[in-house]
């Protein structure tokens, strides 16, 4: 019998495979998947979060660069809609600001089957990308995203986008012409599929419910 963690892995294996890299919303994905550079953890309780992200923290800095931590048990801790959710990722990034006194080694965001379907622009309808089988926590290191977005001194630093992953790609925040193309051929991508059949593909992909 297939158990609660392996099945939570099998959904997002799914997502991964038939969604992200099957609509090629990133060709940089498979790279990331097949490089084992992405680190997975099903967390059974909210109440062990902090101590999941500590367990990614421990692992050597060149052998993982994104970790999803994937909740499914996230309604049975009350955590079941996408704002709840997302708040607990909000206290969950700032305990872990407080841990490293404001500088983590990961940034993290929240993802959910539920995040809203907005497809109004092209970097609002990276919620709706983000919409994953299991409520999920992705961790991305920080010092990627800092070489990423460039220098503090305001410099640019040339980055291979051949090294990146699915998952730092779409945690820059900052307007990059990099992230501001990869929106916006994701935005054409979702239009050309028909947002109705990728809504149907992310609904097909979630958990089923209790």
């Amino acid at each position: 019998m297939t158990t609660l963690v392996e099945a939570a892995l099998a959904r997002s294996d799914r997502y991964l495979r038939e969604f992200v890299e099957a609509l090629h919303l990133c060709p940089y994905a498979r790279r990331c998947r097949e490089s084992g550079k992405l680190h997975r953890r099903v967390v059974l309780g909210s109440q062990d979060a902090l101590e999941a992200v500590r367990a990614v923290e421990a692992l050597p800095e060149d052998s993982v660069e994104v970790a999803l931590l994937i909740f499914p048990n996230a309604a049975a801790d009350g955590l079941q809609s996408a704002r709840a959710f997302e708040a607990f990722c909000v206290e969950l990034r700032e305990q872990m600001s407080r841990a490293h006194h404001g500088a983590p080694p990961f940034y993290c965001v929240a993802f959910h089957p539920d995040l809203p379907r907005d497809l109004e622009g092209a970097h609002r309808a990276v919620q709706f990308i983000r919409r994953s089988p299991d409520p999920t926590i992705q961790l991305v290191r920080a010092a990627v995203l800092r070489a990423v977005r460039g220098s503090d001194d305001g410099g640019t630093r040339i980055v291979d986008p051949s090294a990146l992953s699915l998952e730092q790609l779409m945690a820059i925040s900052s307007p990059l012409s990099l992230s501001d193309r990869i929106a916006e051929a994701n935005f054409a991508t979702l239009q050309a599929q028909g947002p109705d059949a990728i809504d149907g593909l992310l609904a097909s992909l979630r958990a089923p419910e209790a």
